[in-house]
């Protein structure tokens, strides 16, 4: 499967331009990702800017050492489909982007809005045999 990788508010806190706190779990989860063969494709709203924050983003995701190797990445963000099993299973692609609707989410202190929940979706990708 394709799967399309948000940053701000998915791998980190929202922060935006800087690069928020880690978002726990995520490299646990994009490593079962790519353990399992899924392609993983950077899709940010920082692809949409010309003021180096994409090159900061795949910086950071490149120093994780639990990721193997540099991940894709698009030019421009593809608007994500709502969170839904049966879309993503017959386009063979997932969206983690904390704007899917419908996707697992969870609050932190630093952030008014809800952040990416990894635990949620590591859970979600074994019970519908993603990894």
């Amino acid at each position: 499967m394709k799967i399309y990788l948000d940053f701000d508010g998915t791998v980190v806190e929202h922060e935006y331009p800087k690069i928020g706190k880690y978002n726990e779990g995520a490299f646990e989860v994009i490593k079962k990702l790519q353990d399992a063969g899924h392609e993983i494709i950077l899709n940010t709203y920082r692809a949409d800017c010309n003021d180096g924050t994409l090159e900061k983003a795949r910086a950071y995701l490149e120093q994780a050492d639990e990721i193997d190797s540099i991940l894709k990445y698009e030019k421009k963000k593809i608007e994500p489909h709502p969170w839904d099993w049966e879309y993503f299973k017959e386009n063979d692609l997932i969206f983690i982007d904390d704007i899917c609707k419908n996707s697992p989410l969870k609050m932190v202190r630093s952030s008014m809005y809800g952040i990416v929940d990894w635990k949620s979706i590591d859970k979600e990708f074994k019970e519908h045999g993603i990894y």
